[in-house]
C-alpha cells in the first residue's frame, strides 16, 4: 500500500509540473536593441493585441531596448526600428481570439526607452496589464489608448521638456494615473469609460495648463495639485446623476470652483471635468 501511496502522489505531484515546464517551452523570447537620432523627436508606436506590457526609462540616454516573451502559438510580433525616420513601430498581434486566457498563452512586453531624445510615444493596447513609468522621459506628445484591463501610467520624475498634448483614453477597467503634473503637458484630455479611474494631477505642474477630463459610468477620483491655484468646472455629461463629493478647499463661485489661496498663488491650474454615471470624488492634497 505505502509503494502505491508514493507512486500516486508522484503522478499527482510531479507529472502536473512535466506539463507546466512542457508549456513554458513553447514560450518564444525576443530581445531587441535600437540607437535613436537625437537631432528629431523619436516616434514611438505600441500597438499591443494583449498582454502584460511595461514602458519604462532605458538606462542609455540613447539607446533603446525590446524585450518579449511569448507563444508562437496565439502571438505573432513585429519590432520595426527606421532610423533614417528615428520612428520605432513594435505591434504584437493575436492569431486568434480562442483560449488566450491560459497561463501558458500570456505574454510580456517590455519597452525601455532612452531619456537623451524627445519621444512621440502613442501606446494602443486592446487588453491586458499596462505599467508606464514615464518620469524623466523627454516626452513631447503622449497618447494613450486601453481598451480592457488594468493600466498604471505614473510620472515620478518631471518631464525634461513641455509636453505639448497628452490624450489618454481608459475605456474598460481600472486605471490610474499618477503625478501627471510632472508630464509637464500644456493640455491634456482624460477620457474614462466604464471602471474606476483616478487621475492625480499633483507633480511640477505647469503655470496655465489645462485639462479636460470625460467620465462615463463608474467610479472616479480626481486629485488636484495643492500647490497651485485651482480653477475647476463641473458640468455636462450625467452631471445630474453623478454623486459628487468635493474637497473643501474648493469654492463654488457660479460656474466654477477655486481653491481658497486662488487669488494668492502666482501659478494657475484650469481644469474641466464631465461627469458620468457613478461617484465623483475631487481632493486636493
Amino acid at each position: 500500500m505505502k509503494q502505491w501511496t508514493v507512486m500516486i502522489l508522484v503522478a499527482i505531484f510531479i507529472l502536473p509540473l512535466t506539463g507546466l515546464y512542457g508549456q513554458r517551452a513553447r514560450y518564444e523570447t525576443v530581445d531587441e536593441t535600437f540607437k535613436a537620432r537625437s537631432d528629431d523627436p523619436l516616434e514611438v508606436i505600441l500597438d499591443i493585441d494583449a498582454g502584460e506590457v511595461i514602458v519604462e526609462k532605458s538606462f542609455d540616454r540613447n539607446e533603446g531596448r525590446i524585450q518579449i516573451r511569448y507563444s508562437q502559438r496565439k502571438f505573432k510580433q513585429e519590432i520595426d526600428f527606421d532610423r533614417n525616420r528615428n520612428r520605432l513601430k513594435v505591434r504584437f498581434d493575436l492569431k486568434g481570439l480562442r483560449n488566450v486566457n491560459t497561463d501558458h498563452d500570456k505574454a510580456e512586453v517590455l519597452v525601455q526607452l532612452p531619456d537623451g531624445v524627445d519621444i512621440l510615444l502613442d501606446a494602443r493596447v486592446k487588453a491586458g496589464e499596462i505599467t508606464m513609468e514615464l518620469g524623466g522621459l523627454r516626452i513631447k506628445e503622449f497618447s494613450y489608448t486601453n481598451w480592457a484591463g488594468e493600466g498604471e501610467v505614473s510620472f515620478n520624475e518631471p518631464n525634461p521638456i513641455i509636453m505639448e498634448k497628452m490624450d489618454i483614453n481608459a475605456k474598460v477597467g481600472e486605471s490610474d494615473f499618477i503625478r501627471l503634473g510632472n508630464a509637464r503637458f500644456v493640455r491634456a484630455s482624460i477620457n474614462g469609460g466604464i471602471g474606476e479611474i483616478s487621475v492625480d494631477f499633483s507633480g511640477d505642474i505647469l503655470d496655465e495648463c489645462w485639462a479636460k477630463v470625460d467620465l462615463d459610468i463608474g467610479e472616479a477620483t480626481v486629485i488636484l495639485p495643492h500647490d497651485v491655484g485651482v480653477k475647476m468646472q463641473i458640468g455636462g455629461g450625467f452631471s445630474f446623476l453623478s454623486s459628487k463629493n468635493v474637497d473643501s478647499d474648493l469654492t463654488k463661485d457660479g460656474r466654477y470652483y477655486y481653491s481658497d489661496d486662488y487669488e494668492g498663488q502666482s501659478q494657475k491650474f484650469n481644469v474641466r471635468i464631465t461627469p458620468g454615471l457613478g461617484e465623483l470624488n475631487v481632493d486636493r492634497r
